[in-house]
C-alpha cells in the first residue's frame, strides 16, 4: 500500500513520535509512506489535529479513505483564552466528520474525552494502543552502577503554559517533602514555556540537580534517560495514552503518576498511582502526601516494580498494536480499489 500520514515525524510530542515509530513498521512491512495528501496515496492515515479539513475533502473527493487516529482534546484549564480550546475541539470534530474508520488511543480517549465534545454519543471507533520502538526502549542496557543516589526523572513535552505550570508545581511540592531524603534527587527536563523553566530554577531546591525545559530530550536519547533512572515521576493529566508510559514499561523503569486519565487502564498494578480528583475540566487536586508515599514505597519495591512494567508491556508490542493499525489500513485500501 502507499499510506499518507498528516505530516513529517519532525518535531516535539507523541503524535509526531507515533508517525515515525508507525511509519517505519510500514516500511518494514514492504508499505511505502508519503508524508503529504497528494502522492497518489492508497489510504491516508490523519493523526491528531495535524491535517486540515479542506485536505481530507480532498482525499474525499478522489475516493482515497481515511483513518483518523485520536488520543487528546483541548481541556478546559490548557488556556486561559477559552476561544483557543472552543477552536481547536472544533476544529478536530471537522477532521472526525470526514474520518472512515476512527481510532481512539484507550478507552478514556473515546469515553471521557472525546464523549465530553458529544455528550456522551462520541462516534464508534476502534481501540488501540500506543506502542514503541522496542529495540531502543528495552530493558536489557544495565542502570548505571556509579549512582550514590536515587534519580527520579520527570519529562514530557510539559504542553501549553497553564498545564506545564501545575504539573511542574506539582514536582516542586512532592520535591519539597523529599528535601531531607539525601539519597534522593529529581531531574527535572523537557520543553516547557521558559516562564515555566524559570519558575522552576527560581524554587532553588537542592534536590532538582537537573532542570532544563528549554530542550526537549532528543529522542535517540530518551531510552537511555529511561534505563538510567530508578523512578520516573509521570504528572501530566487526563492524557489518551502517553507515550511516555508506553516507553518506560518496555525500559522497565518503575513509575509513579496520578491517578488520572488513561493512566490506570494503561499499568494495572504495575505502578503505583497518586489519589486525586478525576474532573477532566480542571486539573487534578492532588493528594501530595499519597504521592510522596507511593515514590518511596516504589524505590523501596524497585526490583518488584520494574518486574511489573516489563511483563505489562507485553500488552503493547509493536507487533500487536501496529499489526492493528495495518489491518485497518488495508481493509480501507480493500474499498478503495
Amino acid at each position: 500500500m502507499k499510506i499518507g500520514f498528516s505530516r513529517k515525524p519532525i518535531g516535539k510530542g507523541g503524535a509526531i513520535t507515533w508517525i515515525k515509530t508507525f511509519s517505519d513498521f510500514c516500511v518494514s512491512k514492504g508499505h511505502k509512506v508519503y508524508f503529504s495528501y497528494k502522492d497518489n496515496i492508497d489510504v491516508f492515515c490523519s493523526v491528531a489535529n495535524y491535517s486540515k479539513p479542506e485536505e481530507l475533502k480532498y482525499l474525499k473527493d478522489h475516493n482515497i479513505k481515511i483513518l483518523q487516529r485520536l488520543g487528546a482534546i483541548f481541556l478546559d484549564y490548557n488556556y486561559d483564552d477559552q476561544r483557543i480550546i472552543k477552536d481547536g475541539n472544533e476544529h478536530l470534530k471537522q477532521l472526525i466528520k470526514y474520518a472512515d474508520c476512527i481510532v481512539y488511543q484507550s478507552n478514556f480517549s473515546k469515553k471521557e474525552l472525546f464523549g465530553s465534545l458529544y455528550n456522551g454519543k462520541e462516534p464508534d471507533g476502534h481501540i488501540i494502543y500506543n506502542s514503541t520502538n522496542t529495540t531502543s526502549f528495552n530493558p536489557q542496557v544495565p542502570l548505571k552502577s556509579s549512582k550514590n543516589k536515587k534519580i527520579i526523572l520527570s519529562t514530557a513535552y510539559w504542553g501549553a503554559s497553564n498545564t506545564a505550570f501545575k504539573s511542574v508545581n506539582l514536582l516542586i511540592e512532592v520535591a519539597k517533602l523529599l528535601k531531607n531524603n539525601k539519597d534522593i534527587e529529581f531531574w527535572l527536563l523537557g520543553l516547557a514555556p521558559k516562564e515555566v523553566h524559570d519558575f522552576a530554577v527560581n524554587a532553588k531546591l537542592p534536590n532538582i540537580t537537573k532542570i532544563n525545559l528549554l530542550k526537549p530530550i532528543d529522542y535517540s536519547s530518551m531510552p537511555n534517560y529511561l534505563q538510567d533512572s530508578d523512578l520516573i515521576l509521570h504528572l501530566k493529566a487526563h492524557e489518551g495514552c502517553s507515550n511516555m508510559v508506553i516507553e518506560t514499561m518496555h525500559t522497565g523503569t518503575p513509575l509513579v503518576g496520578l491517578n488520572s486519565g488513561s493512566l490506570p487502564e494503561l499499568l494495572g498494578d504495575a505502578a503505583l498511582l497518586a489519589d486525586c480528583s478525576s474532573d477532566i475540566h480542571t486539573f487534578p487536586n492532588v493528594n501530595i502526601e499519597d504521592l510522596k508515599k507511593k515514590i518511596l514505597l516504589t524505590l523501596e519495591q524497585q526490583d518488584v516494580y520494574r518486574n511489573k512494567m516489563i511483563s505489562r508491556s507485553n500488552l503493547y508490542s509493536e507487533k500487536t498494536q501496529y499489526t492493528k493499525y495495518l489491518s485497518l489500513l488495508h481493509d480501507l485500501y480493500k474499498n478503495h480499489q
